[in-house]
């Protein structure tokens, strides 16, 4: 399904029971919403879950801009606005995750909870050079070269070997993400910085990471853990980037049972 928000088609689809408290699920950078498929199937029997694809990937528009993580948060804002959501549930994963926290920074009156998953609050400058050069290589040879690299950092080589159909999945992905859109988040992720305002944030909270994720490491984790009163910490064994994916029985788990708290 499509709706019209800040002048893009936001893609979406939305299931399970009319009524019930609605779940958002935000993805990762080069991915769309079906990186989310084992947690619309856990949860779909209990909540109304939305799954959508953020700015530039999937089925959503992707303009040839720069975005900012404060338009991307406004693009899920406008999208519930259009549903007649008040209130969720706040998953997201990697830049799915940076934008649930601008959206928790930005309109905590929306917000039953938030869980922030293998993300970061800030991105050091000393990592700006590592987003200008992927977007450099994305812009001058496409999407492709970013597959190998990209897989390593999301998942184990144990996991790749042995689920080879998700693993593929995956790949293609990263490949169909459009350029444009890749290169807009980039450029939204490079800028982002919301440490500042996460103490403020009092929703109840779960951050969850990927016990050996490279790239938004444990110790990220715990640096959002510790900035946000009350905050919980989940360590999802034996994953790397994508812990809703590597380890996606342990994931719903915690998940649920950190959700049971307010039904």
């Amino acid at each position: 399904m499509e709706v019209e928000v800040n002048g893009l088609n936001i893609n979406y689809e939305i299931d399970g029971p009319e009524g019930a408290p609605v779940l958002v699920f935000s993805h990762c950078l080069a991915a769309n919403q079906r990186l989310w498929q084992y947690q619309v199937a856990e949860f779909k029997g209990s909540y109304r879950v939305l799954t959508y694809d953020i700015r530039g990937h999937g089925g959503s528009s992707a303009p040839e801009e720069a975005y900012t993580m404060q338009g991307l948060a406004e693009d899920i804002k406008l999208l519930l606005d259009r549903l007649g959501v008040e209130k969720c549930h706040f998953v997201g994963i990697s830049l799915g995750g940076m934008i649930a926290q601008m959206f928790a920074v930005n309109y905590p009156e929306r917000l039953k909870s938030l869980v922030p998953c293998d993300t970061v609050s800030k991105v050091p400058a000393d990592a700006v050079p590592v987003w200008e050069e992927r977007i450099q290589v994305a812009e001058t040879e496409g999407m492709e070269v970013q597959v190998e690299p990209t897989m390593q950092r999301w998942l184990t080589d144990n996991f790749r070997e042995n689920n080879p159909a998700i693993n593929e999945y995956i790949k293609k992905m990263i490949e169909n993400t459009s350029v444009p859109g890749f290169v807009g988040c980039c450029r939204a992720i490079a800028d982002f910085d919301v440490s500042d305002e996460i103490p403020n944030i009092t929703v109840p909270t779960q951050i969850m990471v990927g016990e050996d994720d490279p790239g938004t490491p444990v110790s990220m984790a715990r640096a959002i853990h510790d900035a946000i009163p009350g905050a919980g910490l989940e360590i999802i064994p034996g994953a790397r980037h994508l812990c809703n994916i590597e380890n996606a029985q342990e994931f719903n788990q915690r998940l649920s049972n950190f959700l049971l708290q307010f039904e």
